[in-house]
C-alpha cells in the first residue's frame, strides 16, 4: 500500500503539469473566440462606414445631377419638372 501511495504522490507533478497544458488550450481557444467576435465588429463597423459614404457620394452626386439638370432646364427655357 506505501508502495502505492507513493507511485500516486510521484505521478502528481505528471497530472499537474497536463491540467496545466489543458488550462492553456482552454485560454488560447477563449482568446481565439473573443479574437472572432472582435474581428467581426471591426468589419461589421467598417462596412457601415463604407456604405454610409456611398450613401453620402450617392446623395452629393444625386443633388449634383439634379443642380446640373435644372440649371439646363433652366438654360433651355424649359420647366423644372422635380
Amino acid at each position: 500500500m506505501i508502495t502505492e501511495l507513493l507511485a500516486a504522490l510521484r505521478a502528481v507533478p505528471k497530472i499537474l503539469d497536463a491540467l496545466e497544458r489543458l488550462g492553456d488550450v482552454a485560454t488560447a481557444q477563449l482568446a481565439q473566440h473573443r479574437k472572432e467576435v472582435k474581428d467581426g465588429k471591426v468589419e461589421d463597423i467598417i462596412s457601415g462606414a463604407r456604405a454610409r459614404r456611398i450613401e453620402r457620394l450617392s446623395l452629393d452626386e444625386a443633388e449634383r445631377l439634379r443642380g446640373d439638370s435644372s440649371a439646363s432646364s433652366t438654360r433651355d427655357g424649359g420647366s423644372d419638372s422635380d
